[in-house]
């Protein structure tokens, strides 16, 4: 097997152009949608006061009920996000353990050998010619150690909820803020190198003149976001309603510094050629 297939965007034909094309195409559409969909929560959301304080505790289900008067009708439009929810969790199973699985193979994370094996499946695979026989198991054609972490890692997210939601929100708040916090490096140091008018290695797509502004202000956007997501939502700040996304955070940078002093400094190349 090609050792290009490492990467995940390598599953796409034509990916240097391609995948950009498809992350702006979903981003423009998706907030289209979303705009129209707010737009119709606005003008049939009712009593708000209701809402806020549903006893089904899911404001949007008040919404629905609000807007149609009706317990049917009210189930089959729940119903509708419910199904988007589903599908959305295949892709979203499938693109995590392929991240894991990508980084386990640059030996990036702890186990890395565990979490970097494929299941493959191919007539013409000869096992006792390979020159990694642990890496391949002829079976799905798919990372199988990396999915099965992702699957346990969310079992047990769902198991925090049923014993303290304040907990889950935490670890929901972190995804958002480390999801900001990661955006920033490579914005910020692409955008000094523009400044400065260093030689840049472009892909197939550049801003040109307007980098630089649209550079600075998603910096800018960045920037409060990052500020605002750790502050807690409500007042006075108790053990409950605090947010720890910034201190969960900051164990996660802990963590991460300390596989690296220990082996990761040892056991990080990139990229790691492989032969499956």
């Amino acid at each position: 097997m090609p050792t290009s297939y490492v990467y995940t965007g390598d599953e796409v034909m034509k990916v240097r152009t391609r995948t950009p094309q498809s992350i702006i195409i979903a981003t423009i559409s998706n907030a289209i949608m979303l705009f129209a969909f707010v737009l119709c929560l606005l003008f049939t959301m009712g009593n708000a006061e209701e809402v806020a304080n549903t006893p089904t505790g899911v404001p949007l289900i008040e919404v629905f009920y609000q807007a149609t008067n009706s317990k049917p009708a009210t189930n089959f439009l729940v119903l509708m996000p419910v199904i988007i929810f589903i599908f959305a969790t295949f892709n979203i199973l499938a693109s995590v353990s392929r991240l894991i699985w990508v980084f386990a193979k640059d030996k990036g994370i702890p186990f890395s050998n565990f979490f970097s094996r494929v299941s493959y499946r191919n007539k013409n695979y000869s096992t006792h010619s390979a020159n990694n026989l642990d890496q391949v198991h002829p079976t799905f054609k798919l990372p199988l150690n990396a999915l099965g972490l992702v699957c346990v890692t969310s079992f047990l997210l769902a198991i925090i909820y049923v014993v303290s939601t304040t907990a889950f929100n935490a670890i929901v708040s972190l995804q958002a803020f480390s999801l900001n916090v990661s955006y920033s490096p490579p914005i910020l140091f692409i955008t000094l190198k523009k400044i400065r008018r260093q030689e840049i290695e472009y892909g197939e797509f550049k801003l040109g003149r307007y980098g630089i502004p649209i550079n600075l202000v998603a910096l800018g956007y960045l920037f409060f976001v990052i500020l605002w997501i750790p502050f807690p939502t409500e007042l006075p700040v108790t053990g409950s309603n605090m947010n720890y996304a910034g201190p969960l955070l900051g164990a996660l940078i802990i963590a991460a510094l300390l596989d690296w002093t220990i082996s990761g400094h040892k056991r990080f190349k990139i990229p790691v050629a492989q032969t499956l």
